[in-house]
Order: C-alpha cells, then sequence, then structure tokens
C-alpha cells in the first residue's frame, strides 16, 4: 500500500514538472527571462554577441549634436571697390550744306480775257523737316500783270515781278513731302484785247540740309553679375571739345533713360555726371550720345562704378561648459560642414572661426574641417571669406562624439 502511494506521488511531481516546463517554452522570451533572472542581451551564440557589440560601438562614435545649421546661399567677391568701364572718343557732329533740292529750266504762264494758261512746278523735299531757310530763286525773262504765286493752294505772293526779283522764301509750315507752285497771272482788265504774259527760267528750290548721319554715337559696356549687385554709385565722366556759341545742347541717354541734355562747359577739364544705380543693367548697357547741332569731341570717356564693402556672413552658436570639457578632454570633436552647390568649379578662401583661419581650395562638393582646436566655452563666431564668387547650400557646425 505504502509503494503504491509513493508511485502515485512520483507520477505527480513528474506530471507538474512537464506542465512547467512546458509553459516556460511557450511563454514570450522576455517573461521567461524575467522567471528565470536571465539578461536578455546574454546568449549563447558569440557571433551574434560580437555583432550587437559592434553596432552598440559604431552608434556610440558616430553621435553628433548639431549646434548650427544655415544655408548661406551666394557669397560675392570683390577684388576692389571700383570698377572702370572706359570707353572710346566720341566724335559727333551735324553738317549743314546748302543744297539745291529741284530745278526746273523755266515756266510760262498767260492770261487774257477770254483764256487762262498756268503753270506748276512740282518738286519733292522727303527730308523737308530737316531743312532750313528753303528758298524758291528764280530768272523773270517777262512779266506783265499781278502775278499769283501759290504754294500747295496757299497764295505766297501776290504782286508784280521785276525783272531782279528776289528770291522767295517758302515758309516750312507748307511744305511737305509732294509740293506743287502754282503760277497764275491777273486779267488785263480794259485793255481787253492784251494778254498777261509771265516766263521764269532757272527755277530752282535751295535749301540748308543738315546731315544727321554723324550726330550720334552709340557705346556698349558690361557689367557683371557681382558688380550690378555691389553698385552703390555710378558716374559717367568725359572731356567735352567744342564751340560753346556753335553747338545745340549735348543729350546722353543710358538704357533708354535720358540722363543729361544741356550745353556743357567746353572749357571744363572733366564733366562729371552721377547717374542712378538702378539704371545699369546686368550684362549689356548702351549710352548714346547725341547732338542737334554743331560739332562735339569727347575724350575721356569713362564709367565708373563705386562698390559698397561687402558684408561676409558671420554665424553664432554657444557651448556649454560641459561639451567644452569634452572636446578638451579629446572624447569629442567640433567639425565645420559646408556644402557647394557645384562640383565643378574651384572654390577657395578661408574659414574664420573665432578669429583663427582655415583655408580651404576644393573643386568637391563639400568640404569638412576639425575645428576643435580654437573652439571656446560660450559664444562661438564662424565666417566664410571667400577668394571669388561661390555658391554655399549649407554649413553645418556639429558636435562628434
Amino acid at each position: 500500500m505504502k509503494k503504491g502511494q509513493a508511485a502515485g506521488a512520483a507520477v505527480l511531481v513528474a506530471i507538474i514538472a512537464g506542465l512547467l516546463i512546458g509553459f516556460i517554452v511557450m511563454i514570450s522570451p522576455e517573461d521567461r527571462a524575467d522567471i528565470l533572472g536571465e539578461d536578455l542581451s546574454t546568449t549563447t551564440d558569440s557571433g551574434t554577441n560580437s555583432a550587437t557589440s559592434t553596432d552598440n560601438n559604431l552608434a556610440q562614435a558616430t553621435v553628433t549634436s548639431n549646434l548650427l545649421r544655415k544655408s548661406p546661399g551666394r557669397i560675392d567677391y570683390l577684388e576692389q571697390n571700383e570698377v572702370e568701364h572706359p570707353l572710346p572718343v566720341v566724335n559727333i557732329f551735324t553738317k549743314t550744306e546748302t543744297e539745291v533740292i529741284a530745278e526746273k529750266s523755266s515756266a510760262y504762264a498767260k492770261k487774257s480775257l477770254f483764256s487762262e494758261e498756268p503753270d506748276t512746278f512740282r518738286f519733292s523735299l522727303q527730308d523737308w523737316e530737316k531743312a532750313e531757310n528753303i528758298l524758291f530763286a528764280f530768272d523773270v525773262r517777262e512779266a506783265s500783270g499781278r502775278v499769283k504765286i501759290n504754294l500747295n493752294k496757299e497764295n505766297i505772293f501776290n504782286g508784280e515781278l521785276k525783272l531782279s526779283a528776289a528770291p522767295l522764301r517758302l515758309p516750312k509750315g507748307l511744305l511737305k513731302a509732294d509740293n506743287e507752285l502754282t503760277f497764275v497771272l491777273s486779267s488785263p482788265g480794259a485793255a481787253f484785247w492784251s494778254t498777261n504774259t509771265l516766263t521764269l527760267e532757272n527755277l530752282k528750290i535751295v535749301a540748308d540740309v543738315t546731315d544727321v548721319e554723324a550726330q550720334s554715337s552709340t557705346q556698349v559696356f558690361l557689367v557683371s553679375e557681382t558688380e550690378r549687385n555691389n553698385l552703390e554709385k555710378t558716374t559717367l565722366r568725359f572731356q567735352p571739345d567744342c564751340l560753346y556759341n556753335e553747338v545745340g545742347p549735348l543729350q546722353i541717354v543710358l538704357n533708354g533713360q535720358k540722363i543729361y541734355d544741356a550745353v556743357p562747359d567746353c572749357d571744363l577739364a572733366f564733366v562729371p555726371i552721377e547717374l542712378s544705380p538702378g539704371l545699369v543693367n546686368k550684362g549689356e548697357n548702351q549710352i548714346q550720345f547725341k547732338t542737334e547741332r554743331g560739332v562735339y569731341l569727347l575724350s575721356h570717356v569713362l564709367i565708373l562704378s563705386q562698390l559698397q564693402e561687402v558684408q561676409f556672413p558671420t554665424y553664432y552658436f554657444e557651448l556649454s561648459y560641459d561639451q567644452f570639457k569634452e572636446i578638451k578632454a579629446n572624447k569629442a570633436k567640433m567639425r565645420a560642414k559646408v556644402e557647394f552647390v557645384d562640383s565643378t568649379n574651384s572654390k577657395a578662401g578661408f574659414l574664420e572661426y573665432n578669429g583663427f583661419k582655415e583655408h580651404f581650395d576644393t573643386r568637391q562638393v563639400s568640404l569638412t574641417l576639425d575645428l576643435s582646436e580654437d573652439t571656446v566655452q560660450g559664444t562661438n563666431a564662424v565666417k566664410i571669406v571667400p577668394r571669388r564668387t561661390i555658391e554655399i547650400r549649407e554649413i553645418r557646425m556639429d558636435l562628434v562624439r
């Protein structure tokens, strides 16, 4: 009987142990580790242990704290604060000469009591606006009775013509491109049996015509993007050679805008004209010199651009006492990373950090510098000073542990 009880107890213990083992196998690894008092990170697989340790070390080696992140964009570089644009000598003039515009060998008109025979003299004057002192010259061979001379149907003479008649001045307001002079005689009146006649010879239209082909001169000068972006003041200078009483106003037009319209002092060594920087374009600029009368010789023509001082961007960030201690203990590094826009052009200059300069000259798209030695506790300042115009996408300062 006692043997039977002992055997039953052993079976019961075996059943309970089996249930416990099955329960432990079926539950999650985290719960099983808690029940057994094991460290989950500890495993018998040495390969897995080593990989986990390596990953942890790598993560610890690349931990960074970003202290500054900026996008400077374009940073201009100027070698000088003035840019000169010399222009060639400008020689503009107008030439006025007396010219015969039209001719006719003769004109004949008559008028009797019962018949009339007028005559006409047609002529063209295409540039009549540029003509002055327009005269009708002729020789009187025969003239009887009162003579009427009409210009484009408007009467300009009504009277008797003498053999030594002076030329007639043609009113400019009546002229146009195509013109007509008409000769008409008065009736003989009471002497009805007679006929009034007019015979003119060597008919000429004479005028003072101004040649304006050389009255203007256009010059071109180029302005770079860097110069235009930093333009503070622009001045035009020239030395005029002219005769004050024989010239008309000098007109100067820059990019379609009139900047000067006056008779300059012909004895002045240099005539300075200050221009609005807004009139200057990036790239091509056109400047025109023009006069309506006389001769101008402009020498030492110069466009002078005065540039404002370029303010290079400076950025600031704070470094705590603990962070500074890490750097000095060589547990962390202060690194600057500069990302450029292109990877082809040369980028040269220096990065000024807390008064210390780190030079760079690269064609790469990015630049990394270790600035740990020059780092200070508290406020730190970093400035980018290029040796040529560059474009920077981003600059960042990182504390790398």
